[in-house]
């Protein structure tokens, strides 16, 4: 952007240049002209800048429409709504003249002066400001059209070309470490008479690799590998993922298991190209078979499985394949294989020089890295190990010239890879002549199916599932957090059958594993790179480096190498093993450790097997002790269930402490109730009855397996023998069993059937159905029964306790319900019908004068109201208060599909709105015809506040006693403590 000659910022070839009114207006013409069409009235995609900066100003951006002078871009000097004459600015483009409703926009002396002396010299002269591009390129200018398409390709040029040279960097340590350092190639310097022509089968676990490679050029076949698997996973990427961003990446983590399938395959075939063909076919296998298990995923969206793997058994193999890694980068650096015993540390100590190098290397990043960190000790520089590795190549070279050394010398003594052409002689031919030679395309030879040797094949299927389980573990992490990081919204499921795509793709082709790498991902999306035609550049690239990448890595010093792969496994060793202590329980932390001692000593097919052998012994370990399988226990004296509207006798005996609740023992279990803990489950039951003195134990225990999540059938076997036991050996009279759900106990052994076999003596009595009215036995007694939920278990115990006392006292309400049966008879209210709501009110208002409340009841309407009728909605206005005489209602809560709850016969609704003059809370349906309830109108209770105010006391009362019952409800009082009983 130019403004007088100044250059303010940049968008596109944005320009500004001084023009008169009619110098505008003549271009504007001409360019009309040149156009052949009328001006359109819609605002080009381009006049729409996303981030520039005028003199600190920040350009928004703002959403266009046609025809609409508010969706202009928002520029904070300019007053749209202005029509001052003084500094004029008008928007137009080479044929876009009048692509904006007005052409001229007026800015006011206020943001005049906002520009910063936009206008120097005072003289009032209009700026122009022209938007070079148009939402239809077709009708620029050719030659505008290819310098914005070659400009935007140049900024691409910084963000490819850096991951290009990370690909190079980490495709060389990790390239030559896919075979085992003893798989010599006939380029290494060490003498091939030394090699044994094949190994011993009788050797057992006593193998150790040692033999020549069957190609030349062992660490150039290697970073080819790399190379191959990066190029296919970015071109199917750059198609198939949503990203706009992403790099992919040869599945680095998954070295060692390469490693470990050529020690499988030399161990079974020797070291030929036999070997080497089923061993490359074991590699494309293994990226067939895990792009096959991502885009099953994917495709049945099944993504989210991926998140239930062990944390700790995860965390585990990170840490042991860290070690292997650091293992590793010592031993390409030391050109040796390492082993735990004294001969083979003697042997890897003679190579003491090279390896110190590496170690000076790490130790000073080390120290770069802890010096360098914020004050929330979070790196404050993130390219800072990138960098770091980048110069390690110079900074050696640099360090030859000083000591005075030649490199042919510092290759005689190891510290540079071998020259890695077919024929392992360095190359005295330029750079340009290694673009093609015989090896190139030696990996897409390799396979030969008539020599694959397919007991390898079944030997390595362990290893492969090991392969397989570990690769899945990186997608779920790397998509979620780069979508973060780049505020993209991403389908998993779409991603995982990218994912299937490119391994699948790579598999036939016979190459290695890869996936969407986050670190190089997230440094080419903070480097601009963006766009399909950046991310083909990229594969286009990388593809430059499966030609010349092996000759570059013949002049890269080995401590290179050495130090990324040490300093990458110590990461992952200390993410797994040190960063996860205390975030794990001592059981999962002992796994953990566990994990990665077996992975470093024994392979990965017991590391494999030590994983779930730690997740199943885990999760055994913490159902026993984690949590208790008793959650708690109550008596039953605080409790209420649902039947609020019970006779002032029944509630006497309930709350006599001789005679009532303080009779009922109510116990909840929680957990997996399984072999392992059941007997510390019986016992603790036990134990909790024990320790009552003998006239405090109850006649009535409550079992609650709400919180029961699984029960075996040893356990639900031994539940059995514990019902036995209440009787026998407690002199318990009533075992009640809660299911906590319609679908019975969460097991398979058919328990209900078990638990509700009524063993003593039954009371049959008649009750009337608290929510319908109808008449139904009740079986009240000793023994056993099963209850869905544990509201209707402390009914059920309730009634027990009663009948025990006074079973009149539950048959007692069949006859003041008599009028129900009638009620189709005599649909007007009855003299028996107001008898009964006097009843009813009764046992709303106890101890309360009959005379009071026969006067209170006069205040009442009646009301009849028929099947599917609304009573009243939620957050409407309180306007009555209504006594549900006969029939049925359900309340519902619109804002929680599905939860309602039926409402009682006797039960006073809308009494809490009505006094507090609030809205209603719920909404009332009438589920039966000639519904009978007795209203009492706002108008009323207005007049019944102000001349009786004795009858508006009962109202107060039952609005009282109604909040008790419901803070005392079992539902409330057993699973929340902090309910506390009024």
């Amino acid at each position: 952007i130019k403004i007088d000659g100044d250059l303010y910022g940049n968008y596109s070839t944005m320009g500004l240049q001084r023009r008169s009114t009619n110098e505008q207006q003549q271009h504007q013409q001409q360019a009309l002209v040149a156009g052949g069409s009328s001006p359109r009235r819609s605002t080009p995609h381009s006049v729409a800048p996303t981030i520039s900066h005028l003199r600190g100003s920040m350009l928004g951006t703002s959403s266009t429409s046609p025809g609409s002078n508010e969706n202009l871009p928002s520029l904070p000097f300019v007053d749209a709504g202005s029509r001052s004459s003084s500094n004029r600015i008008s928007f137009g483009s080479f044929q876009s003249y009048g692509s904006v409703e007005r052409d001229e926009l007026f800015m006011n002396e206020h943001h005049s002066e906002m520009g910063n002396g936009h206008d120097k010299n005072g003289d009032g002269d209009d700026y122009h400001i022209s938007f070079e591009g148009n939402d239809n390129p077709s009708r620029q200018p050719i030659l505008a059209r290819k310098f914005l398409s070659i400009e935007k390709a140049a900024s691409q040029i910084p963000a490819i070309a850096l991951v290009t040279l990370f690909h190079l960097m980490v495709g060389i340590p990790f390239g030559v470490s896919y075979f085992p350092v003893g798989w010599k190639s006939s380029s290494s310097s060490s003498p091939t008479s030394d090699y044994e022509s094949s190994p011993s089968a009788e050797e057992g676990d006593s193998f150790l690799l040692n033999g020549p490679f069957p190609l030349p050029g062992k660490e150039s076949l290697g970073i080819r590998m790399f190379l191959f698997s990066t190029i296919i996973g970015q071109i199917i990427m750059t198609y198939a993922s949503n990203f706009e961003n992403c790099i992919a990446l040869q599945m680095v983590e998954n070295v060692p298991f390469c490693q470990s399938l050529s020690y499988i395959v030399v161990k079974t075939q020797g070291y030929g190209k036999e070997a080497l063909s089923t061993l490359f076919f074991l590699f494309g296998l293994a990226s067939v078979i895990v792009g096959g298990v991502f885009y099953a995923l994917g495709r049945m969206q099944l993504g989210r499985i991926l998140y239930f793997f062990p944390a700790h058994v995860l965390v585990g193999c990170i840490g042991g394949i860290g070690i292997f890694i650091a293992k590793t980068g010592l031993e390409v650096t030391a050109n040796t294989s390492f082993s735990f015993d004294s001969a083979g540390l003697v042997a890897f100590l003679q190579n003491k020089h090279l390896l110190v190098v590496v170690f000076a290397f790490e130790i000073g990043l080390r120290l770069l890295t802890h010096f360098t960190l914020d004050a929330m000790g979070k790196p404050r520089y993130p390219l800072l190990s990138p960098i770091y590795f980048c110069l390690i190549t110079p900074v050696f070279y640099l360090g030859i010239w000083i000591t005075g050394n030649s490199v042919h010398s510092a290759l005689e003594a190891g510290y540079f890879f071998p020259p890695l052409n077919d024929d392992g002689v360095a190359s005295s031919s330029s750079l340009v002549s290694g673009l093609w030679n015989e090896s190139v395309m030696e990996m897409f030879h390799v396979v030969d199916f008539s020599t694959i040797s397919w007991k390898a094949v079944w030997k390595s299927i362990p290893t492969m599932m090991a392969l397989v389980l570990f690769s899945l573990i990186h997608v779920p992490i790397n998509i979620p957090a780069f979508a973060v990081s780049t505020d993209a919204d991403v389908d998993m499921n779409v991603e995982l059958m990218a994912h299937g795509y490119s391994n699948g793709i790579v598999g036939i082709l016979g190459g290695l594993q890869n996936y969407m790498a986050y670190t190089q991902s997230i440094i080419y999306y903070k480097s601009g790179g963006h766009g399909k035609t950046s991310s083909l550049a990229v594969a286009l690239s990388t593809s430059l480096l499966f030609f010349i990448g092996p000759e570059l890595a013949s002049h890269m010093p080995r401590c290179m190498a050495g130090t990324l792969l040490l300093h990458c496994g110590i990461d992952l060793f200390m993410e797994g093993v040190c960063d996860s202590y205390g975030k794990y329980d001592f059981l999962e932390y002992t796994g953990i450790w566990a994990i990665t001692i077996i992975m470093t000593f024994f392979g990965m097919e017991a590391a494999l097997l030590a994983g779930v052998i730690a997740a199943l012994s885990t999760y055994a370990l913490q159902s026993v002790t984690y949590p208790k399988p008793i959650r708690g226990s109550m008596t039953a004296a605080t409790l209420r269930s649902s039947e609020w509207t019970r006779s002032p006798e029944a509630f006497a005996v309930l709350d006599n402490r001789d005679t009532g609740r303080m009779k009922i023992f109510v116990v909840q279990m929680q957990g997996h109730l399984f072999f392992g803990n059941i007997s510390l489950f019986s016992d603790g039951v036990k134990a909790l009855i024990e320790e009552k003195p003998i006239d405090e134990r109850p006649y009535i225990i409550i079992m609650d397996f709400t919180l029961v999540l699984g029960i075996d059938s040893s356990a639900a076997q031994a539940i059995i023998k514990l019902r036995d036991s209440f009787t026998k050996q407690f002199g318990i009279k009533l075992s009640i069993f809660v299911t906590g759900s319609t679908e019975g106990f969460p097991c398979e052994f058919d328990l209900y059937q078990g638990l509700n076999a009524n063993q003593g003596e039954m009371l049959k009595i008649s009750k009337i159905n608290p929510f319908d009215g109808k008449e139904v036995s009740v079986s009240v007694g000793s023994g056993s029964c099963v209850c869905t939920d544990l509201d209707q278990a402390l009914s059920h115990a309730e009634d027990t306790l009663i009948a025990m006392v006074k079973p009149k006292l539950l048959s007692s309400s069949i006859n003041l319900c008599s009028f129900v049966r009638e009620q189709n008879e005599r649909p007007d209210g009855t003299v028996d019908e107001k008898h009964y709501a006097l009843k009813l009110l009764l046992r709303q208002t106890p101890g309360e004068d009959v005379t009071l409340v026969e006067k209170f009841l006069s205040y009442f309407t009646r009301e009849i109201y028929n099947n599917g009728d609304t009573l009243w909605k939620q957050d409407t206005m309180s306007d009555s208060a209504k006594l549900l005489v006969c029939g049925q209602l359900v309340s519902m809560l619109e804002n929680e599909t599905g939860t309602t709850e039926p409402i009682s016969i006797g039960n006073m609704i809308g009494e809490s709105g009505l006094v507090q003059k609030t809205n209603r809370n719920s909404t009332v349906y009438v589920l039966k015809d000639n519904t009978v309830l007795y209203s009492l109108s706002r108008q009323a209770w207005e007049t019944m506040k102000e001349n009786d105010p004795k009858c508006a006391h009962l109202l107060y009362a039952i609005v009282v006693r109604y909040l008790t019952h419901r803070v005392q409800h079992v539902s409330n009082r057993i699973f929340e403590t902090r309910c506390l009983p009024i």
